[in-house]
């Protein structure tokens, strides 16, 4: 937290204090109309404040005033993760709002209420949800209340996999903050609807979306909107499959995360760094991670607490319709003694099971450990077999087939080097095929080797083949493009099938069709990577001709690599198509 921030907080908490015997209406909504990034950006001492104004306001019986001040310490105790006392303060501002007809705060404290149970009770949650809007469309002066309603609505339809209605909500509620010029509730829909994006695999939509809004918090400068963005950035790239980019923004969330004293959002980081460092095969940091994440979790979440929540918000129900029914004060003190009774009991019974539950807890996390654990060292075995077996396999293919290849290149030079004047050898020839057959070689102990195999890896590998063949200078002009901006991964078998197939086509239209001009173009199609080869040479008859072993091979290492593949040809020009699947 910044010095100035310090100091803004400190001047209001002693003001507070020096006059709380001449306390008014006015300076109790300055205090309840602190903005929302400096609460989230002192929470410990926004409780202390918003206390002190929540009796300021009871002493001058202040209705409106101790009702904001109820649902900004509802705020702040969401944030801190501490779920019972912030239903309690919930439901008491709905008290305050609904008897003194109070509809526009009871309206943007019903949204708030519905937006936080989302995790925890869904149906309750729309339920809420909707009651807010409800009110906030019968309002004058709404748009910056129904703004955030639609907001944190559309997270609820997203969550119910309802996209377009979730999609329909975020830019309602953007066009209103657009026209209010609200740089503050601008970012929250922009990140909204980049998540939407995200989710449907639109990583481009996603990030420019997401850039805009970092460009609104980095101007304003609020921690907790950063670290917010921070692991919606975190999020993209883990959906991308890209590690350690998402390793590197996790731990950064994690940081600022922690310097603000936001449980969710530290808790949140350290489960994703878990799973992703097991992804990784780096099992200490995910156990470690997961050890700290079950530590956070344990105290958001613990039965007490869940308990004390579904009891508070039944409690609240029970009164709103006891209300209506109940006339005197004999019966209310009876609900009263009731409630005293069934909180005594349930407090005894709590203590029972929370006893029992650490008891099995203990023992159930033992035998995970010693399981997860013990699954971990059989796949670190089985991986070291697999890499074990594939630099055999390598080491053999270099040791006895590369150093005959090798013997019989050097025995060759030795041989033309001698025989100038026999014209009948033809050692220059054997020796060009000699010199291929390693090449090829060096090509399989390339593709064996590779633990992770991309399309880009495998593009790369391709124009290394075509510049050989445009240095023998055959007279062919080629041509070879990739378009795909998103990374494929493959398996080092389906590397070196493809790699064959493309070295086969290519070398039927040198050999066979007398081609002038060949191309290779690595592009997609309805989100699948395919390769086109095409030239302009002798085509034949695919129907009437007998299809060789180079084509028959062709289709078994593209049937062994998940692709399809597909030759059109007519009198003249050949195309090839690889797609996978």
């Amino acid at each position: 937290m910044c010095f100035l921030n310090k100091k803004f907080y400190f001047a209001i908490f002693i003001f507070t204090f020096i006059c709380n015997a001449q306390v008014t209406e006015k300076q109790i909504d300055s205090i309840n109309s602190i903005p929302f990034e400096r609460i989230v950006e002192n929470l410990r001492q926004s409780v202390t404040i918003f206390s002190q104004n929540l009796e300021n306001a009871r002493k001058i019986n202040y209705k409106r005033g101790e009702g904001i001040a109820l649902s900004n310490l509802a705020l702040t105790y969401y944030l801190l993760g501490q779920y019972d006392k912030s239903t309690e303060y919930h439901i008491k501002s709905f008290e305050i709002f609904s008897t003194n007809n109070m509809l526009k705060e009871l309206a943007a404290a019903y949204g708030e209420f519905g937006y936080q149970l989302k995790r925890r009770d869904l149906e309750k949650a729309n339920e809420y949800m909707q009651k807010a809007i409800a009110l906030g469309r019968k309002l004058k002066d709404n748009n910056s209340l129904l703004a955030k309603i639609y907001d944190n609505y559309a997270v609820l339809k997203e969550m119910e996999n309802k996209i377009d209605s979730a999609l329909y909500f975020c830019n309602l509620a953007l066009d209103i903050k657009y026209k209010l010029n609200d740089s503050l509730g601008i970012p929250f829909s922009l990140n909204k609807i980049a998540g939407i994006y995200a989710n449907q695999k639109k990583f481009k939509e996603a990030f420019n979306y997401l850039n805009l809004s970092d460009f609104y918090r980095k101007k304003m400068n609020w921690s907790f909107g950063i670290a917010e963005n921070l692991a919606l950035r975190a999020d993209f790239h883990s959906y991308q499959n890209r590690l350690d980019s998402a390793i590197y923004y996790y731990k950064l969330t994690l940081r600022t995360a922690d310097s603000l004293h936001y449980n969710y959002l530290i808790s949140y980081a350290l489960e994703n760094l878990s799973n992703l460092y097991s992804k990784k095969g780096d099992y200490r940091n995910a156990f470690e991670n997961l050890k700290m994440f079950i530590k956070y979790k344990d105290s958001l979440d613990n039965i007490e607490k869940n308990s004390r929540i579904a009891q508070l918000e039944i409690a609240y129900e029970t009164e709103q319709k006891d209300k209506i029914i109940a006339q005197n004060k004999l019966e209310l003190q009876q609900r009263n003694l009731w409630l005293v009774i069934s909180l005594i009991s349930i407090v005894l019974i709590v203590s029972f099971t929370t006893f029992s539950y650490y008891h099995l807890k203990n023992k159930r996390e033992r035998e995970l450990k010693e399981l997860e654990y013990k699954k971990e060292l059989e796949k670190a075995q089985l991986e070291k077999k697999l890499l074990d077996e594939k630099l055999r396999i390598s080491r053999e293919l270099h040791d006895n087939i590369g150093s005959q290849l090798t013997f019989i290149i050097s025995s060759i030079d030795n041989l033309e080097y001698s025989n100038k004047s026999n014209s009948n050898l033809n050692l220059s020839g054997l020796k060009e095929f000699s010199q291929m057959a390693l090449y090829d070689l060096r090509n399989t102990i390339w593709a064996l080797k590779e633990e992770e195999a991309d399309f880009e890896k495998l593009f790369l590998k391709t124009n290394d083949f075509i510049q050989r063949l445009r240095s023998a200078e055959l007279g062919i002009e080629f041509n070879i493009q990739n378009t795909i901006e998103e990374n494929f991964s493959l398996t080092s078998i389906q590397m070196l099938n493809l790699f064959r197939i493309i070295q086969e086509a290519v070398q039927n239209s040198v050999k066979h069709a007398s081609a002038k001009n060949i191309s290779l173009l690595f592009h997609t199609k309805e989100k699948k990577p395919i390769i086109t080869i095409t030239d302009d040479g002798k085509g034949f008859n695919i129907k009437d001709c007998r299809l060789g072993n180079g084509i028959e091979n062709m289709k078994n290492r593209a049937e062994q690599s998940n692709a399809n593949l597909e030759i059109v040809s007519g009198e003249k020009g050949t195309t090839i198509q690889l797609i996978l699947n």
